[in-house]
Protein backbone atom coordinates (compact mmCIF):
# COMPACT_ATOMS: atom_id res chain seq x y z
CA UNK A 1 0.00 0.00 0.00
CA UNK A 2 2.71 2.42 0.94
CA UNK A 3 4.40 1.95 -2.52
CA UNK A 4 1.24 2.62 -4.33
CA UNK A 5 0.83 5.85 -2.28
CA UNK A 6 3.50 7.14 -3.72
CA UNK A 7 3.27 6.33 -7.18
CA UNK A 8 -0.50 8.13 -7.14
CA UNK A 9 0.61 11.11 -5.20
CA UNK A 10 3.97 11.54 -6.30
CA UNK A 11 3.56 14.62 -7.85
CA UNK A 12 2.28 16.25 -4.72
CA UNK A 13 4.44 14.44 -2.14
CA UNK A 14 7.53 15.32 -4.49
CA UNK A 15 7.03 18.80 -3.90
CA UNK A 16 6.77 17.87 -0.35
CA UNK A 17 9.84 16.10 -0.09
CA UNK A 18 11.56 19.17 -1.81
CA UNK A 19 10.58 21.75 0.56
CA UNK A 20 7.29 23.01 -1.09
CA UNK A 21 4.79 23.13 0.75
CA UNK A 22 1.50 23.66 -1.28
CA UNK A 23 -2.14 25.02 0.02
CA UNK A 24 -3.58 21.37 1.54
CA UNK A 25 -6.30 23.58 4.04
CA UNK A 26 -9.36 21.73 5.18
CA UNK A 27 -7.45 18.46 4.04
CA UNK A 28 -7.92 15.43 7.11
CA UNK A 29 -4.76 14.61 6.43
CA UNK A 30 -2.24 16.10 3.47
CA UNK A 31 0.86 14.29 2.26
CA UNK A 32 2.69 16.64 4.25
CA UNK A 33 1.26 14.62 7.30
CA UNK A 34 2.10 11.19 6.04
CA UNK A 35 6.20 12.38 5.32
CA UNK A 36 5.71 13.59 9.06
CA UNK A 37 4.98 10.25 10.49
CA UNK A 38 7.92 8.81 8.13
CA UNK A 39 10.53 11.03 9.54
CA UNK A 40 9.51 9.99 13.46
CA UNK A 41 12.60 7.68 14.22
CA UNK A 42 13.38 6.28 17.71
CA UNK A 43 16.98 7.34 17.62
CA UNK A 44 19.22 5.86 20.25
CA UNK A 45 21.72 8.08 22.28
CA UNK A 46 24.94 8.35 20.86
CA UNK A 47 23.40 7.39 17.73
CA UNK A 48 24.98 9.32 14.93
CA UNK A 49 23.00 8.00 12.23
CA UNK A 50 20.91 9.91 9.57
CA UNK A 51 17.60 9.05 8.75
CA UNK A 52 15.51 10.61 6.29
CA UNK A 53 13.21 10.27 3.10
CA UNK A 54 15.21 9.55 -0.32
CA UNK A 55 14.31 11.94 -3.03
CA UNK A 56 13.54 12.64 -6.31
CA UNK A 57 17.64 12.83 -7.90
CA UNK A 58 18.85 10.23 -6.27
CA UNK A 59 20.73 7.90 -8.27
CA UNK A 60 23.93 5.12 -8.10
CA UNK A 61 26.38 7.82 -7.20
CA UNK A 62 24.25 10.10 -4.78
CA UNK A 63 21.12 9.87 -2.61
CA UNK A 64 18.95 13.20 -1.95
CA UNK A 65 18.06 12.95 1.90
CA UNK A 66 15.03 14.36 3.33
CA UNK A 67 15.56 14.50 7.01
CA UNK A 68 12.96 17.01 8.09
CA UNK A 69 9.70 18.96 6.14
CA UNK A 70 11.13 21.90 7.53
CA UNK A 71 14.10 21.62 5.73
CA UNK A 72 15.60 21.01 2.40
CA UNK A 73 17.46 18.04 0.82
CA UNK A 74 21.00 17.32 1.77
CA UNK A 75 22.66 15.39 -1.37
CA UNK A 76 25.08 13.04 -0.05
CA UNK A 77 27.70 10.74 -2.32
CA UNK A 78 26.80 6.97 -1.48
CA UNK A 79 28.99 6.04 -4.53
CA UNK A 80 32.22 4.82 -1.82
CA UNK A 81 29.83 2.59 -0.05
CA UNK A 82 28.26 1.02 -3.30
CA UNK A 83 31.34 0.37 -4.68
CA UNK A 84 32.25 -1.04 -1.28
CA UNK A 85 28.81 -2.91 -1.17
CA UNK A 86 27.39 -1.30 1.78
CA UNK A 87 24.09 0.20 0.42
CA UNK A 88 21.68 -2.62 1.27
CA UNK A 89 18.86 -1.76 -0.35
CA UNK A 90 18.74 0.28 -3.20
CA UNK A 91 16.51 3.22 -1.91
CA UNK A 92 13.54 4.31 -4.37
CA UNK A 93 11.79 7.52 -3.95
CA UNK A 94 10.11 8.06 -0.61
CA UNK A 95 12.14 4.84 1.10
CA UNK A 96 12.93 5.41 4.22
CA UNK A 97 16.62 5.35 4.48
CA UNK A 98 19.61 5.22 7.13
CA UNK A 99 22.92 6.53 6.23
CA UNK A 100 26.38 6.84 8.52
CA UNK A 101 28.80 8.86 6.89
CA UNK A 102 31.88 11.21 6.88
CA UNK A 103 29.68 14.29 7.97
CA UNK A 104 33.02 16.75 6.80
CA UNK A 105 33.11 15.14 3.28
CA UNK A 106 29.55 14.49 3.38
CA UNK A 107 30.51 10.67 2.07
CA UNK A 108 28.29 7.75 2.94
CA UNK A 109 29.97 4.81 4.39
CA UNK A 110 26.75 2.75 5.25
CA UNK A 111 23.34 2.96 3.19
CA UNK A 112 20.51 0.95 5.06
CA UNK A 113 17.13 0.99 3.09
CA UNK A 114 14.99 0.75 5.91
CA UNK A 115 11.14 0.14 4.11
CA UNK A 116 13.35 -2.62 2.36
CA UNK A 117 14.28 -4.09 5.98
CA UNK A 118 10.52 -4.05 6.96
CA UNK A 119 8.79 -7.52 6.74
CA UNK A 120 8.57 -10.92 7.98
CA UNK A 121 11.85 -12.68 7.72
CA UNK A 122 12.05 -16.45 8.09
CA UNK A 123 14.76 -19.46 7.78
CA UNK A 124 14.16 -23.02 8.67
CA UNK A 125 15.58 -25.09 11.74
CA UNK A 126 15.38 -28.71 11.84
CA UNK A 127 14.82 -30.68 15.80
CA UNK A 128 17.35 -32.75 16.99
CA UNK A 129 16.65 -35.69 19.54
CA UNK A 130 16.25 -34.80 23.49
CA UNK A 131 19.23 -35.50 25.37
CA UNK A 132 18.62 -37.49 28.49
CA UNK A 133 19.96 -36.36 31.96
CA UNK A 134 22.72 -39.59 31.77
CA UNK A 135 24.09 -38.54 28.67
CA UNK A 136 27.10 -36.35 28.84
CA UNK A 137 26.06 -32.44 27.67
CA UNK A 138 29.58 -32.78 24.71
CA UNK A 139 28.15 -36.50 23.64
CA UNK A 140 26.22 -37.29 20.27
CA UNK A 141 23.00 -38.05 20.06
CA UNK A 142 22.00 -40.43 17.31
CA UNK A 143 19.21 -42.37 16.17
CA UNK A 144 19.88 -46.20 15.40
CA UNK A 145 20.47 -47.40 11.60
CA UNK A 146 17.24 -49.42 12.22
CA UNK A 147 15.14 -46.70 13.05
CA UNK A 148 11.40 -46.56 11.36
CA UNK A 149 11.10 -44.18 8.69
CA UNK A 150 7.83 -43.18 9.53
CA UNK A 151 8.83 -42.07 13.32
CA UNK A 152 11.59 -40.43 11.67
CA UNK A 153 9.32 -38.30 9.50
CA UNK A 154 6.85 -37.48 11.92
CA UNK A 155 9.88 -36.46 14.51
CA UNK A 156 11.73 -34.60 12.25
CA UNK A 157 9.87 -31.52 10.56
CA UNK A 158 11.30 -28.54 9.74
CA UNK A 159 10.25 -25.76 11.61
CA UNK A 160 9.91 -21.82 10.40
CA UNK A 161 12.01 -19.10 12.86
CA UNK A 162 12.25 -15.69 12.61
CA UNK A 163 10.90 -12.30 12.98
CA UNK A 164 8.74 -9.41 11.49
CA UNK A 165 9.97 -6.03 11.44
CA UNK A 166 7.33 -3.60 12.31
CA UNK A 167 7.47 0.27 12.21
CA UNK A 168 8.11 2.22 15.52
CA UNK A 169 10.40 -0.45 15.93
CA UNK A 170 8.91 -3.34 16.77
CA UNK A 171 9.52 -6.70 16.15
CA UNK A 172 7.61 -9.99 16.02
CA UNK A 173 8.97 -13.27 16.72
CA UNK A 174 8.10 -15.70 14.60
CA UNK A 175 8.03 -19.45 15.36
CA UNK A 176 7.00 -19.35 19.12
CA UNK A 177 4.93 -22.79 19.93
CA UNK A 178 3.36 -23.48 23.22
CA UNK A 179 6.18 -24.79 25.97
CA UNK A 180 5.98 -28.25 26.65
CA UNK A 181 5.46 -29.63 29.90
CA UNK A 182 8.34 -31.19 31.88
CA UNK A 183 6.41 -34.33 33.04
CA UNK A 184 5.66 -35.00 28.84
CA UNK A 185 8.50 -33.74 26.78
CA UNK A 186 8.16 -34.72 23.84
CA UNK A 187 11.08 -36.69 22.05
CA UNK A 188 13.11 -34.07 20.00
CA UNK A 189 13.97 -30.16 20.78
CA UNK A 190 14.26 -27.73 18.65
CA UNK A 191 16.59 -24.82 19.11
CA UNK A 192 15.60 -22.11 21.25
CA UNK A 193 13.99 -18.82 19.81
CA UNK A 194 14.96 -15.30 20.28
CA UNK A 195 12.16 -13.53 21.29
CA UNK A 196 13.06 -9.84 19.96
CA UNK A 197 10.55 -7.19 20.33
CA UNK A 198 12.63 -4.34 19.63
CA UNK A 199 15.04 -3.13 17.26
CA UNK A 200 17.28 -0.42 16.62
CA UNK A 201 19.83 1.11 13.77
CA UNK A 202 23.03 2.10 15.74
CA UNK A 203 25.79 3.49 13.73
CA UNK A 204 24.78 1.23 11.30
CA UNK A 205 24.70 -1.84 13.19
CA UNK A 206 21.53 -3.36 13.85
CA UNK A 207 20.11 -4.32 17.48
CA UNK A 208 17.47 -6.96 18.09
CA UNK A 209 16.58 -6.65 21.75
CA UNK A 210 14.94 -8.79 23.61
CA UNK A 211 12.18 -7.57 26.39
CA UNK A 212 10.43 -8.26 29.61
CA UNK A 213 7.13 -5.94 31.40
CA UNK A 214 7.66 -5.03 34.35
CA UNK A 215 5.65 -4.71 37.40
CA UNK A 216 3.64 -1.09 36.33
CA UNK A 217 3.62 -3.19 32.39
CA UNK A 218 6.71 -1.45 30.88
CA UNK A 219 8.88 -3.02 28.74
CA UNK A 220 12.10 -3.49 30.02
CA UNK A 221 14.86 -4.92 27.34
CA UNK A 222 16.94 -8.02 29.51
CA UNK A 223 19.04 -8.94 26.31
CA UNK A 224 20.41 -6.96 23.22
CA UNK A 225 21.83 -8.96 20.31
CA UNK A 226 24.11 -6.80 17.46
CA UNK A 227 24.37 -7.73 13.98
CA UNK A 228 25.63 -6.44 10.58
CA UNK A 229 24.01 -6.37 7.44
CA UNK A 230 25.93 -8.41 4.93
CA UNK A 231 23.21 -8.37 2.20
CA UNK A 232 19.65 -7.19 1.46
CA UNK A 233 17.84 -7.66 -1.44
CA UNK A 234 13.98 -8.11 -1.85
CA UNK A 235 13.72 -11.46 -0.93
CA UNK A 236 16.73 -12.26 1.04
CA UNK A 237 18.68 -11.28 4.13
CA UNK A 238 21.81 -12.31 5.58
CA UNK A 239 23.20 -10.83 9.01
CA UNK A 240 26.44 -11.47 11.04
CA UNK A 241 26.44 -11.92 14.35
CA UNK A 242 29.18 -11.97 17.07
CA UNK A 243 29.85 -15.68 16.76
CA UNK A 244 27.82 -16.69 13.24
CA UNK A 245 25.72 -15.49 10.12
CA UNK A 246 22.27 -16.40 9.62
CA UNK A 247 20.31 -15.82 6.41
CA UNK A 248 16.94 -15.37 5.81
CA UNK A 249 13.99 -15.39 3.21
CA UNK A 250 11.70 -12.59 2.83
CA UNK A 251 7.88 -14.73 3.74
CA UNK A 252 5.11 -14.09 1.27
CA UNK A 253 2.17 -12.96 2.75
Amino acid sequence: MKRTFFTLFSPILLLAACGTSGNNQGDDQTPGDSLSQDLIVQQLEGDSTIYGLACEGSNDSIIVILTSIDSDPDTIDILDARINRRVFGRPDIGDQVAITMDAERKVADIVINIDRLKGEWCYQVMPRLRRRASIAADSAVQLPANFPDSLRKKWFQPREYGFEFRRDNAVRPIGMQRPETERHPGPVEYPTLKRYRQWHIFNGHLLLSETRRDTLGHQQVINTDTADIVFLRRDTLLLRFTNHEQGYYRKSN
